[in-house]
């Protein structure tokens, strides 16, 4: 049966982000096979994708704002882009202005339009939205990615209330690995909305330009991610710590920025290894590629993780990959064969296999061609937008029968043994 075109409303934080580029290649793909699609972002920091924002801007993708007046600034903002509204709720109730304000705007945003399909692309926001939610017509979805479902539930008490409030209102949840799903289970009443769609990149534009070749016996590691503890950065410096003793001759190069980025230079700089790693602060997409084809191996060595966007990128390069067995990686990477795995929190196995790497060149040519193949095979941006039609399509219908679950279980279950 061919899936007719659907109105599909996107939430997001910002758009089109400048590391959150998976969401738009996903908007991008679906627009591109005839879908309407509206995107409705929630933060306005201005660190957009340049490339991605001009491909939208030609695609004619509807881009709306949700502005929080939870400050004087975005108090001005929305007073610019939404008078009326702003002046409505003030009449009407004074008293709880912005709570009034916040829920007439996401009701007026989510009602815009008679959307088939409304994809929060974060639980976050689906608890952010979860009373407006109640109040629409559309089919919801809902994604399940990773901090919010495995860190918010510790360090904020009454998160799995909201997550089990909010999974008892939306009509499909979407987890990103089996891990993932594994996780929230426990907080969904109806496991049949749980659907399990992993992570993809768009391999025509992660590949290689030049071969892949040592340039010195220097090694040169790369990794990307926010300055935040999830990403494993201080077990990272005791890896190298312990390389530079043995002698490795390596160069860490880290791209992103965050909270903890003073805390990685104190620690850098204690450890003494300022001529050993450098941090390289936020890259756009074109810097990124540059950086894939002109370093030795990445490295993930986060406690947790979904899946990380960043390893399938760099796989897709033909880069050898040395992860952590966080989250869902054990779902992508199967150790000697596509790229290297280690325990999480171990900076011992760490420093072993980046030595692995360091040491012998043909092994991380090896590695790096199954890597892309991997990725060819399982983890493409059409193969995902694939499950995303199909998934939209039964849920709009409402009909996911007993039959179409096992069968697409059985697909994910054998798609985790590959």
């Amino acid at each position: 049966m061919q899936n007719k075109k659907l109105h599909i409303c996107i939430i997001t934080g910002e758009f089109p982000a400048l590391t959150e580029t998976f969401i738009t290649t996903k908007v991008l793909e679906l627009h591109k096979r005839g879908h309407r699609i509206t995107v409705i972002k929630n933060q306005h920091s201005g660190a957009v994708n340049a490339s991605h924002l001009s491909l939208v801007k030609d695609a004619g993708i509807e881009v709306l704002s949700f502005i929080d007046i939870s400050s004087a600034s975005n108090l001005l903002e929305a007073a610019i882009k939404n008078p009326g509204l702003l002046i409505k709720t003030l009449l009407v109730n004074a008293r709880k202005f912005r709570k009034s304000y916040k829920a007439n705007r996401q009701g007026e945003l989510l009602q815009k339009h008679p959307y088939d399909i409304v994809h929060f692309e974060f639980s976050g926001l689906g608890v952010l939205y979860k009373d407006a939610i109640s109040k629409i017509k559309s089919k919801t979805v809902v994604s399940c990615r990773g901090t919010a479902e495995k860190v918010k539930p510790i360090s904020e008490p009454d998160r799995v209330e909201k997550l089990k409030r909010l999974f008892e209102v939306v009509d499909g949840i979407h987890c990103v690995s089996d891990d993932m799903a594994a996780t929230i289970r426990p907080y969904c009443n109806n496991l049949q909305k749980i659907f399990v769609n992993r992570p993809s990149i768009d391999p025509a534009v992660f590949k290689r330009t030049k071969d892949y070749t040592r340039k010195s016996a220097k090694v040169t590691i790369l990794t990307i991610g926010r300055f935040t503890f999830q990403k494993g950065y201080l077990i990272g410096l005791m890896a190298m710590k312990q390389l530079k003793a043995e002698g490795v001759d390596f160069l860490w190069k880290i791209v992103g920025d965050g909270p903890q980025k003073e805390e990685l230079l104190f620690h850098i700089h204690t450890l003494q290894l300022h001529d050993h790693v450098e941090l390289l602060g936020k890259k756009n997409r074109d810097e990124i590629l540059d950086l894939y084809n002109n370093v030795d191996l990445f490295l993930l060595p986060s406690v947790y993780e979904g899946i990380a966007n960043v390893c399938l990128e760099a796989m897709s390069m033909q880069l050898p990959v040395v992860s952590t067995k966080s989250g869902g990686m054990e779902e992508v990477i199967v150790h000697k064969q596509n790229g290297l795995l280690c325990e999480v929190y171990d900076a011992a196995s760490i420093a072993a296999n980046v030595k692995v790497v360091a040491e012998d060149t043909e092994v991380s040519k090896t590695l790096g061609i199954s890597a892309r193949k991997t990725i060819l095979e399982r983890f493409t941006i059409q193969q995902q937008a694939d499950v995303f039609e199909e998934q939209y399509a039964k849920i709009v219908r409402g009909s996911t029968t007993n039959e179409e679950v096992l069968t697409y279980k059985a697909v994910n279950k054998l798609s985790t043994t590959l």
